[in-house]
């Protein structure tokens, strides 16, 4: 068995993971240290926020990686590995943006990475 195409497709989870908080953030202007106001929604705000590229740029990558991974790993097991970064974008906004995790999102984050287990074995 070959690792490389699935260290690609665990690349791509996680630089869709990034690619969602920097796009979050870049709707995000800090005020000071201590509190981070909600930007307006314009479009020069957006262009020239470094998140928004940072998410561009993980999105051109994440679509090419992904080319690759759907030439070495059967669909029915890549796409469903996708669905980790269902489980990794709530546990990086709780580290990362301070949002709360109630306990059924625990519970269907469990359910997740089970359910990515059990697909992904051969």
């Amino acid at each position: 068995m070959n690792f490389v195409p699935w260290l690609i497709l665990a690349t791509v989870v996680v630089l869709g993971t990034v690619g969602q908080l920097s796009l979050k953030y870049a709707f995000q202007v800090p005020v000071n240290n201590s509190q981070v106001k909600q930007a307006s929604n314009s479009i020069q705000h957006l262009l020239f926020s470094p998140f928004f590229w940072i998410w561009f740029i993980s999105y051109i990558v994440v679509t090419i990686l992904w080319l690759v991974v759907l030439r070495t790993i059967p669909l029915s097991q890549a796409f469903p590995a996708l669905g980790m970064t269902f489980a990794l974008v709530p546990l990086a906004s709780n580290r990362f943006l301070r949002e709360k995790i109630v306990f059924s999102q625990w519970f269907g984050i469990a359910v997740i990475i089970i359910g990515v287990i059990l697909v992904v074995q051969t």
